[in-house]
């Protein structure tokens, strides 16, 4: 039975999918049951907890050969940090009260470091945590996100332009897709080890802010330019996404991270490094026409 937290999220469903794709035992934990009868019409199980319930979460992981853990993310609260440590607590309690036989935590490119990385400080605080566990760990650490280029397809459609935080636009760096984290995911799961194992999930290639733009134009068929927005507009334009002020510096923080080259893949020996399938291409299609 492998059990997946954050199933109505895009890791968690891409996480569950894979599993069920492969045809094993799966237990989706929901906070309701809006999406439950869908889950079920799958063929997967269903199990309720909220993460602030600890109790709810030990329940949701008995008989588990393997559980996904993620944290999901709190950019509208003042203090994302204690949030996570909480969140991270109440796993283990209940990842050791469950008998769960081994975890998988979703976690990031940068998470080695202990300061300078913005929000992903929290998945380094998880990290940590869950380290304490006597059972097999693995930290997948994934890199950025392709489909945080969703937020600027609007733009790119009426406008020709691509604005980017990552500068210099012509640097290359890693990004992958949620449905490649899932298939990671559910390929560590399924494994067996022991102790504590990284995962460094890349994507299929690098790609520069400009080879995102040319991947927008060749979709949308228009001209479609990659502009660096200045630091200067940054707290601005992060703050209509919803965030609170601590987390827009906690995010201006980690862009900082990617562009100085803080943010990065530790690598070395003791990481096991994988790549995913999924080409810039094919995700920024995706993105658009679910946009459509």
């Amino acid at each position: 039975m492998y059990v997946i937290f954050g199933a109505t999220g895009q890791t968690g469903s891409a996480v569950a999918d894979a599993l069920l794709e492969k045809n094993q035992l799966v237990r989706v934990v929901l906070r309701s049951d809006k999406t439950a009868a869908a889950w079920r019409a799958k063929g997967a199980d269903v199990a309720f907890a909220d993460l602030s319930d600890s109790a709810a979460m030990t329940n949701a992981m008995r008989n588990a050969d393997a559980v996904y853990a993620m944290n999901p993310p709190a950019y509208n609260l003042a203090n994302m940090f204690a949030v996570a440590r909480g969140i991270g607590e109440r796993y283990v309690t209940a990842i050791k009260n469950s008998g769960a036989q081994k975890v998988v935590l979703l976690s990031s490119v940068g998470s080695q470091q202990a300061s300078g990385t913005g929000n992903i400080l929290t998945t380094h605080i998880l990290e940590m945590l869950f380290s304490d566990l006597n059972i097999p760990v693995a930290f997948l650490r994934a890199a950025a996100f392709m489909e945080n280029w969703s937020s600027v397809v609007k733009v790119a459609a009426e406008q020709g332009i691509l604005p980017s935080f990552y500068t210099p636009l012509e640097r290359k760096m890693p990004m992958v897709c949620a449905a490649d984290i899932g298939r990671a995911v559910a390929q560590a799961m399924t494994e067996d080890w022991t102790g504590k194992r990284i995962i460094e999930l890349h994507g299929a290639a690098d790609y520069s802010p400009n080879d995102v733009a040319a991947a927008f134009a060749a979709a949308l068929r228009r001209d479609v330019q990659a502009i660096a927005v200045p630091e200067s507009e940054w707290q601005a334009t992060i703050s209509r996404f919803g965030f609170s002020p601590e987390a827009v510096s906690s995010y201006s923080e980690m862009m900082r991270g990617f562009n100085s080259g803080h943010v990065v893949f530790e690598g070395g020996s003791h990481v096991q490094t994988i790549q995913g399938q999924t080409m810039i291409a094919d995700a920024v299609g995706k993105l658009i026409e679910a946009q459509a």
